[in-house]
């Protein structure tokens, strides 16, 4: 069971981390009060990723700044009155309402407390902190979280050629493989997007770097739930920009990734490429997951209605039930996750919609973003549990996406006339008043 004290975090660091930490803090609070949300967020994505690092300054400096840029947020929510939460939020709160309703039968009831309350705040300030934001501003947040992620995916790429002689998991500078592997699977599509919707070429550039050296980094991994769900993030975004005007580009992108792959594993140790062939073999099999799959039914068995708290299926199987479902389904009961997953189905439901009415290209690449991480979201939950967590960086994304679909400047009526949607549009909507402006452009 992972223990989480913020107190113990800060005790226990030494005179240069409390500095650091002390110097970032106040820029983030300056930042916070003239409403740069953009820079806000790509402080939550950064840092959120570094959590978990194997360097203590870093994990201790980036669990911190975390939790800093999220309470800065709700300050934003807080000043701006942003309390108007879409359908599709408020079954995900009634989700969690129902973890705290079954702490009455929690195995532990002060830590699970913690759990269920730092949820419940990322729940309610990401979604709504960027829900009734500007285009302009959705824009900025969208290249921030883009810049945020090729940062993640250099500094993995950097750290690649020293583990390539060891038959093992490449996990970069993380303590542990799948968060790693997840991490990266979620932030490729948001990389994606920034190399072609970019408005700046050298933001393109350095996003492209990004997706190139994430996808090496997490082909490497071995982890086949986070490469196969970043795969499948990039589905709806392939079948939006890869057309024929820009195939050279498209191609030329992926010549020099498997050229590059194909070097890497060139000085990469036989034990280490036979690993990585095994791993991505379907002879492989679940790595023991059918048995865990089966603990984890027994146990919800014993009270399938019922759920015994959020964070409660942590301290039954160490390892997480490995299915973010089933963890629900444990922590919240059957109708917590009936709940859940009304509230994918609600979000899912809401990019279709406007993917069918809308007609601008940027809209339809922010559209096809948000509908391809929800399907590698949707995958990944399978045999892991970054749905259930409460502060994990892939649930953090999929709630900021929500937010993004649900924002009322996308929101469609009848009756008016428009050129870039088949239906008429709000007079007050940012994202079609005239041309709007491309993405990465400054307001």
């Amino acid at each position: 069971m992972e223990e989480f004290s913020l107190t113990k975090i800060i005790f226990s660091l030494n005179l240069i981390e409390l500095i650091v930490l002390l110097m970032v803090g106040a820029v983030l609070f300056f930042l916070s009060l003239s409403m740069r949300t953009h820079i806000l967020m790509f402080t939550l994505v950064l840092s959120a990723s570094l959590v978990g690092s194997t360097i203590p300054i870093v994990d201790n400096i980036a669990a911190l700044v975390r939790w800093v840029s999220i309470s800065l947020l709700l300050i934003a929510v807080i000043r701006q009155r942003r309390f108007k939460a879409p359908p599709a939020l408020l079954l995900f709160w009634g989700y969690i309402t129902l973890g705290f309703v079954s702490l009455f039968d929690a195995i532990s009831p002060i830590w699970q407390l913690q759990k269920g309350i730092l949820l419940l705040a990322v729940a309610v300030t990401i979604p709504l902190a960027y829900s009734n934001e500007t285009h302009s501003s959705l824009r900025l947040s969208l290249v921030s979280i883009s810049l945020a992620a090729t940062v993640y995916c250099l500094l993995s790429f950097i750290s690649l050629p020293g583990q390539l002689s060891e038959a093992e998991r490449f996990s970069g500078y993380a303590k542990g493989a799948p968060s790693f592997a997840m991490f990266l699977g979620g932030l490729l599509p948001f990389t994606f997007w920034g190399l072609w919707r970019a408005n700046h070429r050298v933001i393109r550039m350095v996003c492209g770097s990004g997706f190139l050296c994430g996808s090496i980094a997490l082909i490497f991994t071995g982890q086949r739930t986070g490469t196969i769900g970043g795969m499948i993030g990039l589905i709806p975004l392939l079948l939006t920009f890869v057309q024929r005007r820009n195939i050279v580009k498209f191609a030329f992108v992926i010549i020099f990734t498997v050229l590059l792959s194909y070097v890497l594993l060139q000085h990469s140790s036989e034990d280490f490429v036979n690993f990585l062939s095994v791993r991505y073999s379907p002879e492989s099999g679940l790595s023991g997951r059918e048995s865990i799959w089966g603990d984890a039914s027994s146990e919800i068995a014993k009270s399938p209605l019922l759920g015994r708290g959020i964070g409660a299926a942590e301290t039954v199987i160490s390892d997480s039930f490995h299915n973010a479902y089933l963890e629900i389904w444990f922590n919240t009961g059957l109708a917590g996750l009936l709940l859940f997953l009304a509230s994918l189905c609600c979000f899912t439901c809401r990019i279709l919609y406007l993917k069918r009415i809308c007609k601008d290209p940027e809209i339809r690449s922010i559209l096809a973003l948000a509908l391809g991480y929800i399907m590698g979201f949707v995958a990944m939950s399978f045999s892991e549990s970054i749905a259930a967590e409460a502060s994990n960086l892939n649930l953090m994304l999929y709630l900021f996406l929500g937010g993004l679909v649900s924002n009322r400047d996308l929101i469609v009526q009848k009756g008016l006339r428009s050129g870039v949607i088949q239906r008429g549009v709000s007079p007050n909507n940012h994202f079609f008043r005239g041309q709007p402006s491309p993405i990465g452009a400054s307001s």
